[in-house]
C-alpha cells in the first residue's frame, strides 16, 4: 500500500531554552511565531529520506561518450504526450517456443518519474522508489508482446529445460497450470531462476529494468502505456469489482477475478505493441534494485545479487500501482500467484 509522509515534531531553542514554552514576554512570543511560518514555508516531510540534492547532482554527472549506454546530462522534461503515430510496430516470432516479439528502435527515453504518486523512499513495503525523471540511452532489442504463457511453460517442461511451477493452482482456481482452457494465461509460481532459465531455453533473455520500461511507456515519459489518461477496466486487469482482496475497487469491473488471458486488454497497448505491460501479473526483470538514475554498467545486472526488481502492476493491486514507472522487488527465489514475466533479446 501507498505509505504517506509523517511530519517532524517541530522544536525551537535559544541556548538550551525551549521558546515553545516561552509566553511571558512578548518578544519572544514574535520571535517564535515567526521561526514556526520560515520553518514550515521550507520543511522536508521527515519521511522524504532521499537527499534530492544528490540525486541531481548524480543526474548531472556526465558519462563518456564511449559508453554504449548512457545517462543524460540533463533532467528529464515533463511527460508530454507522443504524437499518435509516431511509433513504429515490428514484430517477429519466435521459433522455439511461438511467442511473439515486439521491435523497440535505439535511443533516448524517459526514465523514472517526478509525479507526484511516484514512491520516493525505501521505507514502506517492497516497492522501490522511482525518482528522479532522466534519460537513458538504450541500443535496440526485442521484448516478447505478451507474459510467458502457460502453454509455453509446457513446452519448456515437456524439453526437459523446465520444472513444472511451484504450484499447480492460482489463487481463486483449485487447477490451473497445464489445463488446456488457461493455456493462453501467464505462467504463475515462478521464481527469477526459473523465469531466466526459460528464457535462456527460448534463445532470449529476462530484460533489464530500462528496457522493460521503455517498452511499457516509450520514449516521452507518459504515466501509462498508451498516454497519460487514467487507467480504467478497458485497459488492465488490477484489483476491481471482482477481485477477491479487502481493497478491492467497486467503480470498476474488467471482468477477471484473477488473471486473465494475455492480450485481453488491447486498448492498453503500449507504444510499441507490447500487451498487458501494466496489471494481470507483477514481471520479473534482471536487474538488481539500486537508486535512480539507471546505469547498467555499475553492478545492478550483475549475475549475483540479492534482491530481483519486478515491473508491471498485478490484478491483486489497485489503480495506484498500475503506472508504467512502478518498481517492486524480491529475493529471487520468490514465487507467487501473481508474479510471472516476459523475455528479451538483442539479436
Amino acid at each position: 500500500m501507498k505509505t504517506f509522509p509523517t511530519r517532524r515534531t517541530l522544536k525551537f531553542t535559544i541556548n538550551g531554552v525551549n521558546m515553545l514554552k516561552i509566553n511571558s514576554k512578548p518578544v519572544f512570543l514574535f520571535t517564535m511565531l515567526a521561526l514556526v511560518v520560515l520553518v514550515t514555508a521550507f520543511q522536508t516531510p521527515a519521511s522524504a529520506s532521499f537527499d534530492y540534492g544528490k540525486a541531481l547532482q548524480t543526474t548531472l554527472t556526465p558519462v563518456p561518450a564511449s559508453s554504449p549506454t548512457q545517462v543524460s546530462t540533463q533532467l528529464a522534461a515533463s511527460p508530454v504526450e507522443q504524437p499518435a503515430g509516431t511509433y513504429k510496430i515490428e514484430t517477429r516470432v519466435s521459433p522455439k517456443d511461438g511467442m511473439e516479439e515486439v521491435f523497440v528502435p535505439a535511443g533516448e527515453f524517459i526514465m523514472g518519474t517526478n509525479d507526484t504518486d511516484a514512491k520516493i523512499t525505501i521505507e514502506g513495503g517492497r516497492a522501490f522508489p522511482e525518482i528522479p525523471s532522466f534519460k537513458y540511452t538504450l541500443d535496440s532489442y526485442w521484448i516478447d508482446k505478451y507474459e510467458v504463457t502457460n502453454g509455453q511453460w509446457a513446452k519448456c517442461v515437456a524439453d526437459g529445460a523446465c520444472q513444472e511451477p511451484n504450484l499447480m493452482r492460482s489463487t481463486t482456481r483449485s487447477a490451473y497450470y497445464p489445463l488446456p482452457e488457461f493455456a493462453n494465461y501467464p505462467v504463475l509460481y515462478v521464481s527469477w531462476f526459473m523465469a531466466k532459465g526459460y528464457c535462456e531455453w527460448a534463445g532470449r533473455r529476462l530484460p533489464t529494468e530500462a528496457e522493460w520500461e521503455k517498452a511499457a511507456r516509450g520514449t516521452d515519459g507518459r504515466r501509462y502505456p498508451w498516454g497519460n489518461e487514467a487507467v480504467d477496466d478497458t485497459r488492465a486487469n488490477f484489483c476491481d469489482i471482482n477481485c477477491p482482496k479487502p481493497h478491492a475497487n467497486p467503480l470498476f469491473n474488467d471482468g477477471y477475478t484473477d488473471t486473465a488471458p494475455v492480450g485481453s486488454f488491447p486498448a492498453g497497448v503500449s507504444p510499441y505493441g507490447a500487451m498487458d505491460m501494466i496489471g494481470n501479473v507483477w514481471e520479473w526483470t534482471s536487474t538488481i534494485p539500486e537508486w535512480y538514475p539507471y546505469d547498467e554498467t555499475d553492478g545492478r545486472e550483475a549475475e549475483v545479487g540479492f534482491e530481483r526488481v519486478w515491473r508491471g502492476g498485478t490484478w491483486t493491486n489497485g489503480v495506484w500501482w498500475q503506472r508504467a514507472s512502478i518498481r517492486y522487488r524480491s529475493v529471487p527465489t520468490y514465487w507467487y500467484g501473481n508474479l510471472g514475466f516476459r523475455c528479451a533479446s538483442t539479436d
